[in-house]
């Protein structure tokens, strides 16, 4: 992954901001959708989608992969509709800059580095978890080198890196799915004593577990996922440079293509989640991953191990590229220092890739030992929570002021938070509500105060103003006068 960044490093001419941070704008629609795709494909789905699978069974699927592919179609909208309002865009968290001003900016720059990091120690969890699990290497010291790694080749190449090693890690991610997945099937016995063997196991709960119509665990699996990381593609900055990194006109499809490829890779994961029902009967949801693959070959084990690492990869560097643009762009250049130099600029971002890169990592350690992943992987959607209704009535209605996004966003946040924090006993509150209702409760106050602030006090924004368009942004793709599928 290194080599390969360095090469892209010097093929592509990695040394302006432009090309760091977007791609220049001119990534091909196969590398682009292989890249979204497999960040989708985090490696979260090899714990996530058998403990899915083990709390409430053949529902699971859906339980864990609408959500997920929800966020990809969800995501259209936004992104056709952004990409024609503010061409000339660097990173979407500068569109609110023109759309509002500085403080909603800050607002929004909050958001999503807590988002990005967060989903960052997501996927760094499963590296320690899976990874340290299966070898006995301390999770710590996988986690570490996992993290020197991604952070040398990002340091690099930046967005192209992280696009190029991305495609890599897809066919990875194929490999996992295709190869390794049918043959734990085959080392268990098959299809048909897998089946057998499960109903055995799971006695009189296997007609609901072999139901995709179990409802179980609707409130307590799909309902906080849908509602938080079924919309969290538009408030993540992963997202969205991949969206200005592609053509204009090849914008939906790309998200299209992605989505769907989530979807099948999703379901093949839920085959570790089956033999691990059918094998072990005391063996809880959460360590059926980690089982379960330890039924293969010590061969298969140790390949499949190398697979993982590229997955793993993909989605981390997709975040950690996205922290470095934001940290250059919208801080450094933002707010601390307007005359910065393109030159200045990039070495911000180079030392934000470390820099994030450390905290990633020891905010990782503390989680690994104060959470359950599912724990984590449904906390994670809580900014999404603040951010996408009044993201919407911004792109859309020109009555949206400043005043009610910036209320909307951090009232929304500061009840959340306090309501999880309920939830998890660190502060006193009744009643203590669920995960879904606590984000939902979000989505309602964030999206429910911008109307009134903004119907109080309204703007009367002109959408034309802030699309300036240059021959530079129009070499992506796009016509001169902004044409969009």
């Amino acid at each position: 992954m290194i080599g390969l960044s360095y090469y892209v490093f010097r093929r592509q001419s990695v040394t302006d901001t432009e090309e760091f941070i977007t791609a220049g704008g001119r990534a091909q629609l196969g590398l682009t959708t292989a890249s979204f795709a497999v960040t989708w494909m985090w490696a979260g789905d090899i714990l996530g989608v058998p403990q899915y699978v083990g709390i409430t069974g053949v529902a699971g699927i859906w339980m864990y992969a609408a959500p997920a592919v929800l966020s990809s179609f969800v995501v259209i909208p936004f992104a056709l509709r952004m990409r024609k309002l503010f061409p000339q865009g660097l990173t979407y968290s500068e569109y609110f800059i023109e759309r509002f001003g500085d403080w909603a900016h800050l607002v929004v720059i909050l958001v999503i580095l807590y988002t990005m990091v967060l989903g960052g120690v997501i996927q760094l969890f499963v590296g320690g978890a899976v990874i340290g699990g299966l070898t006995g290497i301390d999770a710590n010291v996988v986690m570490a080198v996992l993290m020197g790694v991604i952070g040398v080749y990002i340091l690099l190449g930046g967005l192209w890196g992280s696009m190029t090693t991305d495609f890599v890690q897809f066919v990875s991610a194929l490999v996992l799915t295709m190869v390794f997945v049918p043959l734990l099937l085959v080392e268990a016995g098959g299809p048909g004593q897998v089946y057998d063997q499960m109903v055995r196991n799971l006695g009189e709960q296997s007609a609901t577990f072999l139901s995709m119509a179990n409802f179980n665990a609707i409130e307590g699996l799909f309902l906080p996922y849908a509602l938080g990381l079924g919309v969290w593609g538009v408030v993540s900055l992963a997202t969205w440079q991949r969206v200005f990194a592609v053509r204009r006109d090849k914008t939906s499809r790309f998200l299209t293509i992605g989505g769907i490829g989530v979807f099948t890779t999703i379901a093949m994961y839920s085959v570790i989640g089956f033999v691990g029902l059918a094998s072990f009967t005391d063996v809880a949801p959460g360590n059926l991953s980690i089982e379960a693959l330890g039924l293969m070959p010590d061969w298969a084990a140790i390949v499949f191990l190398l697979v993982a690492l590229m997955v793993l990869g993909s989605s981390v560097d997709s975040y950690l590229t996205a922290i470095a643009s934001l940290t250059s762009r919208d801080i450094y250049y933002r707010h601390i220092n307007e005359d910065a130099s393109d030159d200045q600029q990039l070495r911000v971002a180079r030392a934000a890739s470390i820099g994030f890169a450390v905290i990633i990592f020891v905010a990782t350690v503390f989680a690994l030992e104060s959470f359950s992943f599912v724990q984590l992987l449904l906390i994670g959607g809580i900014g999404a929570s603040a951010l996408v209704g009044p993201f919407a009535l911004s792109l859309f209605w020109k009555k949206a002021s400043q005043t009610g996004f910036v209320s909307g966003v951090v009232v929304s946040q500061l009840i959340t938070a306090y309501l999880l924090a309920a939830s998890y006993g660190v502060v006193v509150s009744t009643p203590s509500l669920k995960l879904w209702e606590i984000m939902a409760v979000g989505h309602l106050v964030s999206t429910g105060l911008t109307l009134v602030v903004s119907g109080a006090a309204p703007d009367d924004f002109r959408f034309e103003s802030i699309a300036q368009e240059t021959p530079s942004v129009a070499a992506d793709g796009g016509t001169e006068g902004g044409d969009d599928e």
